[in-house]
């Protein structure tokens, strides 16, 4: 079987979430594509995991804390196996779906459900604990928006982190730079957010959150502390239609679906 390159996986997600923002519900967009390349380089290089096995005790976890950005994850876990890109499709936010429009744990590669903001970063640190405890080598990623880093529970768990030298705990901050109420920098500045970040004892990298080769490099270097990558993204980014700055939540017609796939080289009957 020939093997799929990176960048063709990040495009072929954005195809799904772009078709998950044309059901009924539409999906949360902006937040969904900020963070493809981030869930790509994760699933295809850095995690180890079986998507036949989900709950194969050796895998390494991934935690979505921004959970309202469900769709992306779910295409992500679609492209590397874990479930039918078409059922998601067909399912998505549906009643009695196990897609809900925040993440769910009954769908595989799952780990917890979320969607209520501050509360990765714990479960994180939880579950990191509980594989040293057993002596087990797995590592945690969790994956925050910035405008979640003005919630109190993430400080009190990255200080618990760093008091534990949890090296195998990885936060990825997909800093795009927006959230639901209007841009982060209006809100609840973290331009200061990397400075912090190492003050609390954090191992920190800023890196741009589209270059593949980047985040892998700096998920692969070895670290001693726990460790946090502030990835600079943007809300549209990958989708040519948005000129990097997509919505926040959309729901598609036909005609916006049909433009923006035709945005990224697909063509549609």
């Amino acid at each position: 079987m020939a093997q799929v390159s990176l960048d063709e996986r990040a495009r072929r997600i954005r195809r799904t979430i772009l078709r998950l923002a044309a059901t009924p519900t539409g999906c949360h967009l902006g937040g969904s594509l900020s963070m493809v390349e981030l869930l790509v380089v994760l699933l295809g290089r850095v995690m180890k995991f079986r998507p036949r096995e989900p709950r194969w005790e050796e895998r390494d976890s991934l935690i979505l804390s921004k959970g309202h950005a469900a769709a992306g994850l779910y295409a992500a876990l679609a492209e590397f196996d874990f479930i039918d890109t078409e059922e998601l499709v067909q399912r998505y936010n549906a009643d009695d779906s196990p897609f809900t429009g925040h993440v769910n744990a009954a769908v595989p590669g799952v780990e917890f459900p979320t969607g209520s903001l501050g509360h990765g970063v714990g479960l994180g640190v939880g579950l990191a604990l509980g594989h040293r405890l057993r002596q087990r080598a797995n590592r945690v990623f969790v994956v925050c928006g910035d405008g979640e880093m003005g919630e109190g529970s993430n400080w009190e768990a990255l200080q618990v982190a760093a008091q534990h030298r949890l090296s195998r705990l990885t936060v990825l901050v997909d800093r795009n730079g927006g959230q639901n109420d209007g841009p982060t920098e209006s809100i609840l500045s973290q331009a200061q957010l990397v400075d912090r970040l190492r003050a609390f004892g954090w191992s920190t990298v800023e890196v741009d959150g589209h270059d593949l080769e980047a985040l892998g490099s700096a998920l692969e270097a070895p670290s001693e502390a726990p460790r946090a990558l502030v990835a600079n993204t943007r809300k549209g980014a990958g989708v040519p239609l948005f000129r990097g700055k997509g919505p926040h939540y959309a729901t598609f017609n036909a005609e916006q679906l049909r433009r923006a796939l035709a945005s990224l080289g697909e063509v549609t009957p």
